[in-house]
């Protein structure tokens, strides 16, 4: 979302209305940062912004650098440009305005900051985000210069709380947030330390009023120093010399006798830092307030979810197999970085063209939206969506074949003859788990494990395998052959009555509602403790859809909008709604069937559309043997695009008075009732882990879903901004799509998907045991693959990469992008602090590891490795990383 003013300068607009804003407090010394704001889309579809990052843009700004060369040195142009733009401009410029591009950031002219681009950070998760920074890291190592110590992040007006701590270990000293000027930005000071949840601070500067600064600091401004950063509306790139002479000469009359020199964020923090500056500091997450734009695609959030795990596993099961002894057929970390520029890709901020641009048909609805869609009206901002779209069709296009190609190599690899089945576990803790492949005939009725001898029943359902792994190594192997022995207990605990619309298995007895087709009561049996709250205005596993009226969305706008009204409304509020009321529908009378198998009792309602709503749709409720959790399916079959404001949501209200809530965020597991900054999104926001919602004697149920991150506590929050909301009915609701933002994002959704929930009781409430890791274990399920004939020589299995702390993540294990060698980086995320075993492969030949930052930086003494292991103390919420010697 974007202020639609396109041509301007924003020196030009605020040199205009800041002439009250004379410096009163005699700053000595005004940095001035030049800077464009780079969309990549908005104002023309990506591929033809990137041509112009390649060619207009670079050469304008490399004339205005030319012209002002004779210049002194400290009034030179100087233009700031993320990672990702730049690499971009290398790639793609022609041979000389690369070489002139590259004499420019050698010799200072242009300065890359450490972040990619703008990002919605809460959209990503832990490891995509550090390998974000290798852009200008590369680009500052080839240019012989020092990596930046200095980010900047514009529009967005809010971001996780895992910015102090990704830049902070990179070794990044500072952070300029330049908020959108018609969004409601959070409660900080405009300089203050910001805190993440490893306790790491990272200066931070938040202006709200646009993307950069005022050329003058307001009075209250207690400082020497004064960071002018003069950046140009979307995609403007950067200005003529003339201009450039301009804004500088404005900032000097407003600062009257000041140092006005042109320089970096860099040059104003090792300035301000001087001062010893008193700031306050910020503890605390700020939910993005624009975030649910991305669940107006769910498929594509789906995938990337699981994408930003896989690409990740197969880095390091590509560094097991060479040390295992079989090395990968194909350079895999090519394909990795490649499919995690794709998942960097569609975390930035930009989605495409906008309705209020006018360059794609108008806001419509019903048979006039159809009318204008037939005739391709929306053609253009379609294929900008598409645009958008297409980064995770390529991520899954590069990783899906090849970890399917290396899992069957694994398989004919082991040294067992015949039909086998091979099972990794990406994670650094041994699990068990309900494994499912989909193979032709040539097993019995059950399977041993070639390690354990354990034997295990298998359930066959025509080409459809389904078992239970048990004991499969951390981030190893096993394998498991077809046997005539029984596997298993001849007794199970699965049942249903078919009457009493009733299911259960050891841990959880359920009974439905039969006209609506959702949950009624919930047991846990070990606790006798009823988990729905059957008094709430929801009932638990219903699905809801919402369609919202013009009073809803106009309220939010006004709720929302700080400035700019006469604009801001087109691109925050819907236009052209009428009067139509509010609606919430739901499915009933649904058709229920029962099913049983060895492994699982399952209750499927399917729903057809009526009048009341439109769209069909079924959920699948499942028990499983020996797993104590619930299974929920949603899916949906054929849903019309509707460009009316709708959402629609999973609710589950659970049977907690003063519900306490635990969110698994990005980076750690916090409280929304502390831990959010007011300002931000306290209505809606994404999880990474799970949710747990607890009593007053730290007890009660946890649950997360692997396909959708969007979540509200307490209430529904779609078209809500409020400042003060504290969730405290144990309500929880996952967003399953919705079309909220009226600016650039997709503004229809339709389709066919599927969407998964897990739910499960807490007994002991810590971060580690009851939200991260059966969170990261639903997230990273058991890999599988399946051959026959001959057998390899390889053992049949293996061990890899343990940790003696579970729930300490090893997000990454495979090749250093940022110099020689393998590198390992842990993420404590447990919540407390404590000593980490490390055991590595027992065939590696690593000798010692070197400790070193995200952006591989060396930071201390080198740790011997002895028996395979090393140990190390982790900081709570903490990444540490090593270089593998």
């Amino acid at each position: 979302m974007k202020r639609f003013l396109f041509g301007v300068l924003l020196f030009l607009l605020i040199s205009t209305s800041i002439q009250a804003q004379t410096n009163h407090n005699k700053v000595k010394e005004v940095i001035v940062v030049f800077k464009t704001h780079f969309d990549i889309g908005y104002t023309d579809w990506s591929d033809n912004v990137r041509y112009n990052y390649a060619n207009s843009m670079i050469i304008s700004a490399l004339n205005t650098v030319d012209k002002s060369n004779n210049l002194p040195k400290d009034q030179q142009f100087k233009w700031t440009i993320s990672g990702w733009p730049m690499k971009e401009i290398l790639s793609k410029a022609k041979p000389d305005v690369k070489l002139r591009v590259e004499r420019a950031i050698k010799s200072g002219s242009f300065f890359v900051h450490a972040l990619p681009f703008s990002m919605e950070t809460e959209s990503s998760d832990l490891e995509p985000l550090v390998q974000s920074l290798g852009y200008a890291s590369k680009i500052s190592r080839e240019a012989g210069l020092p990596l930046p110590i200095d980010a900047k992040a514009s529009d967005v007006p809010s971001h996780s709380w895992i910015l102090p701590t990704l830049l902070n270990n990179a070794g990044a000293k500072f952070l300029h947030i330049g908020c959108n000027p018609a969004s409601r930005s959070p409660e900080v000071p405009l300089l203050f330390w910001w805190e993440g949840p490893d306790k790491s601070k990272l200066m931070t500067f938040y202006y709200g009023e646009y993307y950069g600064t005022s050329p003058a600091p307001p009075k209250d401004w207690a400082h020497s120093t004064w960071l002018a950063i003069i950046q140009s509306n979307d995609n403007h790139g950067a200005p003529t010399y003339e201009e450039y002479r301009a804004a500088v000469k404005n900032v000097e009359k407003l600062n009257p006798g000041a140092k006005v020199r042109v320089g970096s964020m860099a040059d104003f923090y090792n300035t301000i830092i001087k001062e010893n500056p008193k700031l306050i500091t910020v503890k605390g997450d700020m939910p993005d307030t624009w975030i649910h734009g991305y669940m107006s695609m769910p498929r594509e959030m789906k995938s990337s979810r699981a994408l930003s795990k896989s690409t990740l596993n197969l880095e390091a099961f590509s560094t097991l197999s060479t040390i295992w002894g079989r090395k990968p057929e194909e350079p895999i970390h090519t394909l990795i970085d490649q499919s995690i520029a794709y998942i960097n890709l569609f975390d930035e901020h930009t989605w495409g063209l906008a309705m209020s641009h006018g360059r794609s048909g108008y806001w419509a609805y019903g048979k006039e939206f159809e009318k204008l869609r037939a005739k391709g009206y929306y053609d253009d901002i379609e294929y900008s969506w598409k645009e958008k779209g297409n980064y995770i069709n390529g991520s899954e296009k590069l990783i899906l074949p090849t970890l399917n190609r290396e899992l069957k190599r694994l398989a004919t690899s082991v040294n067992v003859a015949g039909n086998r089945i091979v099972v990794y576990n990406p994670l650094p803790w041994e699990r068990n788990d309900m494994v499912t492949i989909q193979t032709g005939d040539g097993f019995k009725k059950s399977l041993k494990n070639v390690a354990t001898g354990e034997v295990v029943k298998l359930v066959k359902n025509k080409n459809i395998l389904q078992f239970q792994a048990n004991r499969i190594p951390a981030m190893g192997y096993t394998t498991f052959v077809s046997t005539d022995e029984e596997g298993g207990s001849t007794k199970s605990n699965l049942s249903f009555d078919v009457e009493k619309a009733m299911m259960e298995n050891e841990f959880f007895k359920i009974t439905f509602d039969k006209q609506s087709g959702t949950i009624k009561s919930l047991i846990d049996k070990k606790s006798n403790k009823e988990m729905v709250n059957t008094n709430a205005d929801f009932k638990f596993g219903q699905y809801v859809n919402e369609r919202f009226a013009k009073t809803q969305t106009d309220k939010y706008a006004k709720d929302y909008i700080k400035a700019g009204w006469n604009w801001a409304y087109a691109e925050l509020g819907r236009i052209n709604l009428d009067d139509t009321p509010y609606k919430k529908s739901s499915g009933k009378n649904a058709e229920i069937e029962f099913s049983k198998d060895a492994l699982s009792v399952t209750a499927i309602m399917t729903f057809k559309g009526d009048a009341d709503l439109v769209h069909n749709y079924s959920m699948v409720f499942t028990l499983y043997e020996n797993k104590p959790t619930v299974e929920v399916i949603w899916s949906i079959n054929g849903k019309p695009a509707d460009p009316w404001p709708e959402g629609g949501w999973i609710s589950f209200p659970f049977n907690i008075e003063n519900a306490q809530f635990k969110v698994g965020r990005l980076g750690a597991v916090l409280d929304p009732a502390k831990d959010f900054v007011k300002g931000s999104n306290l209505d809606y926001g994404f999880i990474t882990t799970g949710v747990g919602v607890l009593d007053k004697k730290n007890q009660g149920f946890g649950i997360t879903s692997p396909d959708v991150p969007g979540v509200s506590l307490d209430r529904p929050g779609l078209w809500k901004y409020s400042t003060d909301f504290v969730p405290q009915r144990g309500n929880v609701f996952f967003n399953l799509y919705n079309n909220q933002w009226s600016t650039n994002f997709t503004e229809w959704v339709e389709g066919s998907w599927t969407a998964k929930f897990y739910i499960w009781s807490i007994d002991h409430y810590t971060d580690g045991s009851s939200i991260v890791m059966p969170s990261e274990e639903i997230r990273n399920p058991l890999m599988v693959a399946f051959t026959g004939g001959e057998a390899g020589k390889q053992a049949a299995s293996l061990k890899g990469v343990s940790v003696s702390e579970k729930g300490v993540l090893v997000t990454f294990f495979g090749k250093n992008r940022d110099g020689e060698g393998d590198v390992i980086r842990l993420w404590e995320q447990n919540g407390k602090t404590s000593a980490c075993r490390i055991t590595l492969p027992v065939d590696n030949t690593y000798k010692s590891v070197q400790p070193c930052n995200l952006r591989g930086e060396k930071t201390g003494k080198e740790i011997s490795i002895k028996n395979n292991a090393f140990e190390v103390k982790l900081n709570a919420n903490q990444p540490a990383s090593f270089i593998l010697i």
